[in-house]
């Protein structure tokens, strides 16, 4: 029978920020931090006791020191991966340029905690206006009387 190992708290506080935060599969979690899957299973779904050690302060603050190590490294390998793409800029298609460069505008918003999507807004002003307009439009298809219909050619001044 193979030697049971037991799982640090920093180990599992990895397994579940590697999940939550990047979206990892239980497999690639496993194969990445040494842990066997079934452990990585269990930490993930809380069983065995692994939810109420997730509960725990000590847990969170390990989570956090992942998250920010994560987060740093993930700026390093961008700002390495920024420098290799901007040396083959020139053998890049309009296209590739184009989306490359949405690409990073939507990141780069995204660390200065901007908004990455596009959004409309309207006022309670705006809003209200658009009530009256459609009370109006309405009040005018129920009426009875036929709308007179301006019929009299424009004059040569109106053309211009």
């Amino acid at each position: 029978m193979a030697k049971r190992t037991q799982t640090g708290l920093r180990t599992a506080a990895l397994v579940m920020e590697m999940k939550e935060a990047e979206g990892r599969s239980e497999r690639e979690i496993a194969e990445a931090t040494g842990v066997s899957a079934s452990t990585v299973h269990r930490i993930i779904s809380g069983a065995h006791g692994w939810g109420e050690v997730a509960d725990r302060e000590v847990f969170k603050r390990y989570r956090e020191e992942q998250n920010k190590a994560l987060e740093q490294v993930n700026r390093t390998m961008a700002a390495e991966a920024l420098v290799k793409a901007y040396g083959k800029m020139k053998h890049a298609s309009f296209y590739q340029l184009v989306v490359g460069a949405s690409i990073m505008t939507d990141k780069a918003r995204l660390l200065a905690g901007e908004s990455t999507q596009n959004i409309e807004v309207h006022t309670k002003l705006e809003i209200a206006g658009l009530d009256k307009l459609s009370d109006m439009l309405s009040q005018r298809l129920l009426s009875t009387e036929k709308p007179a219909i301006d019929v009299t050619p424009p004059s040569p001044k109106q053309i211009e």
